[in-house]
């Protein structure tokens, strides 16, 4: 425990140091936001997996509402507090430990539930189920998830995506969504800039460094290996994945 517990302090010391906790970009949540219809003004949204905060930052500029959002990392946490606070946001902020397996939030609290890159630690469908409780009747669900992109990707890729075994085509992700009872807004495939400028390219960055400051640390390389290796499958493979911002709506009850 105490080695694998070592493997995870260098891990967030790479990961939590990025201006992404993954792939996406201002130009991408702003997309996304453009695909929801009748958004009240000063909408009361979640945000779910929130990282470093950065997207949360541009949900708070964007809609002039409040946003409550969660993280189970208290770095994560922090740092969303601190973005808010440089960007002169923070009294629409509030900013929760938590890990989102365990939301007690009323039922139908929200105008918006967003949540980029990390719908996957609840599962795809069952995110999606979850979600559907919190998020008013009419109310809008914004989520970026892995996909394939070719019916036959290559093996290597795969391997990788072994570890989500819920990585799906968008017709499949979309069949999900239709067969929980929302209603399509939208969804795109995010371009290979929102990977690459604020995610992979400073993580190189952070790895050549780190390389040098971990010599003779095998944790510590480990996960440097591993990261390149991220790095690596996606230069080669990026036709083959990607991540796709899916945009749909809670219906309205019947009366």
């Amino acid at each position: 425990m105490a080695a694998e517990m070592e493997g995870l302090e260098y891990f967030l010391d790479i990961y939590a140091a990025l201006p992404r906790a993954g792939p996406g970009s201002h130009e991408c949540t702003r997309r996304a936001w453009g695909l929801m219809s009748g958004v009240p003004a000063f909408p009361r949204i979640l945000d779910i997996g929130c990282g470093p905060g950065v997207q949360t930052v541009d949900l708070l500029k964007i809609s002039g509402g409040k946003v409550v959002a969660l993280d189970f990392l208290p770095l994560m946490v922090e740092r969303t507090r601190s973005n808010a606070a440089q960007a002169g946001v923070a009294e629409r902020l509030e900013v929760l430990e938590q890990d989102m397996k365990h939301m007690d939030f009323a039922p139908g609290s929200f105008d918006v539930i967003w949540s980029e890159g990390a719908i996957y630690n609840l599962g795809f469908e069952n995110g999606l189920e979850t979600i559907k409780r919190l998020v008013r009747p009419g109310g809008h669900v914004a989520v970026s998830e892995a996909v394939w992109l070719k019916p036959d990707p290559a093996a290597p890729a795969v391997e990788f995506w072994r570890q989500y075994p819920e990585i799906d085509t968008i017709d499949n992700k979309l069949a999900v969504i239709d067969r929980l009872g929302y209603e399509r807004e939208g969804h795109f495939v995010l371009p290979e800039s929102a990977w690459t400028a604020d995610y992979y390219d400073p993580m190189a960055e952070l790895l050549a460094a780190k390389s040098k400051q971990w010599r003779g640390v095998p944790e510590g390389l480990a996960v440097i290996e591993e990261a390149r290796q991220e790095i690596e499958l996606y230069r080669k493979f990026r036709d083959c994945y990607g991540y796709v911002f899916f945009v749909m709506k809670r219906p309205l009850e019947q009366p």
